[in-house]
């Protein structure tokens, strides 16, 4: 996989994920101590023309670092599970998000609110590739992530498991007014349609963002922003 930018190349460096190559433009301008750190690390670093950064990275926008890594791995979901319930944590479970910008904010999001982890499924969602690694910034080397055949059926074992399952939808609880219970698993619907029908019928509640403004709707990334952050302030009490 390829990422590119100093932001996203720098968190990999750092969270040590396994770096194959580190490409730099001739001209770069190291202000972020990156290269330093990677070759401390004995990550190997070439100089390279600005055709081939694009070439490698697909975009001008590469800020005249690009680097070659591994494919970030999924962790288990049973493990993911366990954990979460035994830390009394919150999961963040995404219904067929399928925009990989989408998927890189939620995954910022996530590590700055401290998820315990995010549920992916298998089909009919965005998968972690480089789009999704530059919109998060490099979060998605901190998040651990799993990615289920059967979306319905992680959600039941979460719920026999002691979890309490609380959808992102408008209709809802008003959210401001609403006291999350842990251990927590937060759906988000996709863009567009929401939380599916099937998953609607194993949620124990649903809440929504209360607005003021002329718009009805939020970005789902950004409406998964707002209630991870009440979340976060709620696991602190």
């Amino acid at each position: 996989m390829v990422i590119y930018g100093v932001n996203p190349v720098a968190e990999a460096v750092k969270a040590g994920y396994p770096i194959l190559k580190i490409y730099i433009d001739e001209h770069f301008r190291d202000r972020e101590k990156v290269l330093k750190t990677a070759r401390e690390k004995g990550i190997k670093i070439v100089k390279a023309s600005k055709k081939r950064l694009k070439e490698l990275s697909r975009t001008d926008k590469h800020q005249g670092i690009v680097a070659l890594v591994s494919p970030v791995e999924p962790v288990d979901y049973g493990e993911l599970l366990e954990k979460t319930v035994k830390e009394n944590g919150y999961l963040l479970f995404l219904d067929r998000i399928e925009d990989p910008h989408n998927l890189g904010a939620i995954f910022r999001s996530a590590d700055a609110f401290r998820v315990s982890g995010i549920v992916l499924p298998r089909d009919r969602s965005a998968t972690i590739t480089e789009t999704v690694v530059k919109a998060s910034t490099g979060a998605v080397f901190y998040v651990p992530f799993a990615v289920v055949n059967s979306f319905s059926t992680a959600l039941r074992e979460f719920k026999e498991a002691g979890g309490w399952l609380i959808g992102l939808e408008a209709g809802g609880k008003p959210l401001s007014k609403f006291s999350f219970p842990f251990p927590l698993g937060l759906v988000a619907g996709s863009e567009g349609r929401g939380i599916s029908r099937s998953t609607m019928k194993l949620l124990d509640e649903v809440v929504e963002i209360e607005m003021g403004g002329h718009v009805n709707s939020l970005n789902v990334s950004n409406a998964t922003a707002i209630a991870l952050y009440k979340v976060f302030l709620e696991s602190l009490s």
